[in-house]
């Protein structure tokens, strides 16, 4: 059965960690495949029915802590929109190569279903048993014990479930959890030919738009997350109104629908919009809000200052962002950003990139997916930029235990859309 072709112990990368070399496609797509098998089998309870409680939702990463081997699932909705973004372009790439679409259609359904699943399943968490219609208050992930046989090589699940039913924000929506999921349901919309699905991913995408705007009983409108049952403020205005003017774009572009909340679209937030863009580096450390931004330039195709075409403003930004944390050992963060913009919008600009930077991130992904383990009381991690817990969030160095991969996965499929395919539309990739 393929559930056992995948290789999932941490301790096997003891041998493969000293060995890095250059590898060849037909090596690469082995990973790939290799990675695809583990999640679908490994990393996530696939039931082939959304509406079964805890499936097809990726887990973050597998860790060990006193001989326990957990499952942690915190912020999947976070990862879902990346597992969207990886079905979307592979559905595409077999779609090019004359390949069956139907197995990987279902899958992506399955994911997109998965939306709707979690935001029915929110007001239950908080004692609301009679609410029975989609709003886009969801919650993170809904994957409790009772999935623990279906994953024989776990002994305990973490996530952000346990915390249903508590005061405070833990499994409740929040903007970053619609940063990737933009990013996936454009890609879907970009590239998937099924006019029902694309339709369904519109209708999530105006409920988790709407579901940031609230007007209070006074009649005054913010963008700020309130929990229906409760009453209780998820995220406050403060949070989200320097990204509203984003939020509020994404939404137009993804569902058609007007979400020009409070003036969001007007040429101040606009403004403060384009000050937010152009100061992403000032954080020295680097955290969630670089991504959240990049992620949303990429969406809604804008440039910051000092480029006129948003594709040339990623990669000097991602370039730039990389010198700022050379810890990361990466010539670029979120490599994947600029070749996403690339296939959603089509290539306009200065700076095309050869494919060369992609290749070393392909070719030094470890055989059996990256991790960090202990060994003889030390902490041994796979080879840079495969060291950190994903190249979507690189500045995360303390996690343990191996990855869902979707990374790897992500940046593969978008690299051969642009490269390999040589699509007439991407000649000055492919001629480099």
């Amino acid at each position: 059965m393929k559930k056992k072709i995948a290789i999932t112990f941490c301790t096997l990368l003891i041998f493969a960690l000293p060995c890095v070399r250059a590898q060849t496609p037909e090596e690469n797509q082995e990973k790939y495949d290799l990675f695809r098998i583990r999640l679908k089998y490994e990393m996530m309870y696939y039931s082939g029915d959304a509406s079964v409680k805890g499936s097809h939702l990726p887990m973050e990463r597998r860790y060990t802590v006193n001989g326990q081997t957990i499952g942690y699932w915190a912020d999947a909705t976070w990862w879902q929109g990346h597992y969207v973004a990886v079905l979307a372009t592979e559905y595409y790439l077999k779609q090019l190569n004359g390949e069956s679409t139907v197995s990987t259609l279902n899958e992506l359904r399955q994911a997109i279903h998965t939306y709707n699943r979690l935001d029915l399943e929110a007001e239950h968490c908080w004692g609301c048993d009679t609410f029975s219609k989609l709003n886009g208050f969801y919650i993170r992930d809904d994957v409790d014990y009772n999935l623990l046989p279906h994953f024989p090589n776990i002994q305990t699940i973490s996530g952000d479930y346990s915390n249903c039913g508590r005061s405070g924000t833990s499994n409740t929506p929040s903007q970053d959890q619609a940063w990737s999921s933009y990013l996936g349901f454009a890609l879907t919309l970009r590239l998937v030919d099924d006019t029902t699905l694309c339709n369904e991913v519109r209708d999530i995408v105006k409920r988790m738009v709407t579901g940031m705007q609230n007007t209070t009983a006074k009649g005054k409108k913010r963008w700020e997350i309130i929990n229906p049952v409760n009453g209780d403020v998820a995220q406050i205005a403060g949070d989200i109104k320097w990204l509203k003017y984003a939020h509020a774009r994404a939404g137009l572009l993804l569902c058609g629908e007007d979400m020009d909340f409070d003036r969001s679209e007007s040429s101040y937030w606009k403004f403060i919009w384009n000050v937010v863009q152009n100061n992403v580096f000032l954080a020295k450390e680097g955290n969630f809000r670089w991504y959240g931004i990049m992620v949303l330039s990429t969406v809604i195709n804008d440039p910051g200052r000092g480029s006129k075409y948003c594709y040339d403003w990623l990669i000097d930004k991602c370039q730039t962002l990389a010198q700022r944390r050379p810890d990361l050992q990466q010539p670029m963060l979120f490599p994947h950003l600029p070749l996403a913009n690339v296939v959603l919008y089509g290539y306009r600009g200065d700076k095309a990139q050869p494919s060369d930077i992609y290749l070393d991130f392909l070719n030094t992904a470890p055989e059996y997916g990256a991790c960090t383990y202990t060994l003889n009381d030390s902490i041994e991690r796979t080879d840079a930029p495969w060291h950190t817990l994903s190249l979507f969030c690189p500045w995360h160095k303390s996690a343990t235990g191996d990855f869902n991969m979707l990374d790897y996965m992500l940046l593969y499929n978008l690299y051969r859309i642009v490269y390999q395919e040589r699509l007439p539309q991407y000649r000055n990739f492919w001629e480099i």
